[in-house]
């Protein structure tokens, strides 16, 4: 199946069945699951399957990642910290006021 997560990336998606997941109809679930958790190979996979542009528009709009993870991909995308929502200090008190551990 050409929009199907290869074998090697689907233990990155633990809480469904990766085998029915259609990549293009589901494209910011997995942007989000594999830039916070995929590992090289995952990461060479994404960049490959979607286009640059809708990698960052993920990235810059999502709160599904840490700040490390969004962290290293704005920097290695060559964004402007200021442009990824996680990143916001608006955010981060948000998160932290929901959550306090």
């Amino acid at each position: 199946m050409a929009n199907s997560i290869p074998q090697f990336a689907q233990r990155y998606f633990w809480d469904i069945d990766a085998k029915k997941l259609d990549t293009g109809k589901h494209a910011t679930y997995v942007i989000e699951r594999l830039l916070e958790w995929g590992n090289p190979q995952a990461a060479r996979w994404l960049l490959q399957r979607y286009s640059r542009r809708k990698i960052v528009s993920v990235l810059k709009k999502t709160r599904a990642l840490s700040r490390m993870s969004a962290n290293f991909w704005a920097v290695y995308l060559g964004l402007p910290r200021r442009e990824i929502r996680c990143l916001s200090k608006r955010y981060q008190k948000q998160r932290n006021g929901v959550w306090n551990y």
